[in-house]
C-alpha cells in the first residue's frame, strides 16, 4: 500500500515538473520574441525618441509598447503605469508614430511638478481650446523607400489604346514623398482610307511629389515626358522620326493590399499634353497628332524598406 502511494506521489510530482518546465520555455521564448517587428522599426527607436522629446532623465521603465501582425494590419498595445491604449492599422509605421504620440500625452502631465500645477479657473461657458503638448509637435522617423513595377493601359499619346509598363520608386515620409519612374508604350497604329498612317511607340520618365492624406490613399502631381518614334505606313520609302511629348500628370491610387515589406496598388492618371508632337509623310500630310488629353490605369506591387 505504501510502495502504491509513493508511485502515485512520483508520478504527481514528476507531471508537476513537466508544467512547470512547459511553462517557463513558453516564457522565455515570449521574453526572446521582440515586442516590435523588425520591418516596423524598433523599440530602441521608440525609446529614443521618447528621450528627445522628454529628456534623457525620464525613467521609461514603466512604459511599455507592442506591435503584433493581426489578419487586417497590426496591433499596436501602450501601457504607461496602469495606463493603456490600444490601436489597429494596415501601417504599422504609422502605428509607432501614434505609440510616441500616445506615450508623450500620458507622460508630459506626469513631469509636471504639483507647485507648477495650474490652479483652477472658474468655469466658463465656452472654454478655450488647448492643444495637447502631443499634438504640437509629432515625432521624425527616417523616410521609407519603396520599389515597385506594374502594368495597365494608357490612352491618349499614341493612335489608339495600348499597353503600359511602369517601374516606380518612392521616397516616403510621413505623408509626403517624391517619385521617380520609367514607362513603355507599345507601339500603336494608324491609317487612313489610303492607307497611310503611322505606327508609333514611346518611352517616358516622369517626376511627382507625393501626398497621403489618409492611410492607403496616395495622390501624384508631377511632370512626365515621353520620347515617341514614329514609322511611315503605306509610303514607298520607309521613313522613321522621333519627337517628344510633354505635360504636367494628375494620380491617385489606392492599397488594396500591405504587409510589409510587401504591397499593391491600383490607381488612374490624367495627362495635359502641352508639348503635342505631330507626324507626318512627306509629299502627302500630317497622319498622326498628339492629342491635348491622354489618361492611364495601371496595378503595381512592389517592396518597401
Amino acid at each position: 500500500m505504501w510502495g502504491a502511494r509513493t508511485r502515485r506521489c512520483s508520478g504527481a510530482l514528476l507531471q508537476l515538473s513537466f508544467a512547470v518546465a512547459l511553462c517557463v520555455c513558453r516564457a522565455a521564448s515570449a521574453a526572446e520574441s521582440p515586442p516590435i517587428p523588425e520591418e516596423c522599426g524598433s523599440l530602441a527607436e521608440f525609446q529614443r525618441e521618447l528621450q528627445n522629446r522628454l529628456g534623457r532623465e525620464t525613467d521609461l521603465t514603466s512604459t511599455r509598447v507592442s506591435l503584433t501582425p493581426e489578419v487586417s494590419g497590426y496591433r499596436l498595445v501602450v501601457e504607461v503605469g496602469s495606463e493603456r491604449r490600444e490601436l489597429h492599422d494596415a501601417n504599422c509605421r504609422e502605428l509607432l508614430r501614434a505609440a510616441v504620440v500616445i506615450a508623450l500625452a500620458i507622460l508630459e502631465p506626469a513631469k509636471q511638478p504639483a507647485s507648477e500645477a495650474p490652479r483652477p479657473e472658474p468655469a466658463r461657458t465656452q472654454p478655450a481650446p488647448q492643444g495637447r503638448p502631443s499634438e504640437r509637435s509629432a515625432p521624425h522617423f527616417p523616410p521609407s523607400l519603396a520599389l515597385g513595377a506594374g502594368g495597365g493601359v494608357h490612352l491618349g499619346t499614341l493612335p489608339h489604346a495600348t499597353l503600359l509598363l511602369d517601374l516606380d520608386a518612392q521616397l516616403r515620409w510621413s505623408h509626403f514623398g517624391a517619385a521617380l519612374g520609367l514607362r513603355y508604350l507599345l507601339p500603336a497604329s494608324v491609317q487612313d482610307a489610303r492607307n497611310r498612317g503611322a505606327r508609333v511607340g514611346g518611352l517616358g520618365v516622369y517626376a511627382a511629389g507625393i501626398f497621403e492624406p489618409w492611410p492607403r490613399v496616395q495622390a501624384r502631381l508631377g511632370f512626365v515626358a515621353y520620347r515617341l518614334s514614329g514609322t511611315g505606313l503605306g509610303s514607298l520609302e520607309r521613313s522613321e522620326d522621333v519627337a517628344w511629348e510633354a505635360g504636367p500628370i494628375l494620380g491617385a491610387s489606392f492599397i488594396p493590399f500591405q504587409r510589409p515589406p510587401f504591397w499593391t496598388s491600383v490607381g488612374g492618371e490624367g495627362q495635359l499634353n502641352l508639348l503635342r508632337s505631330r507626324f507626318r509623310i512627306l509629299d502627302y500630310g500630317s497622319v498622326f497628332r498628339v492629342p491635348w488629353l491622354s489618361a492611364s490605369a495601371f496595378a503595381r506591387a512592389g517592396v518597401v524598406w
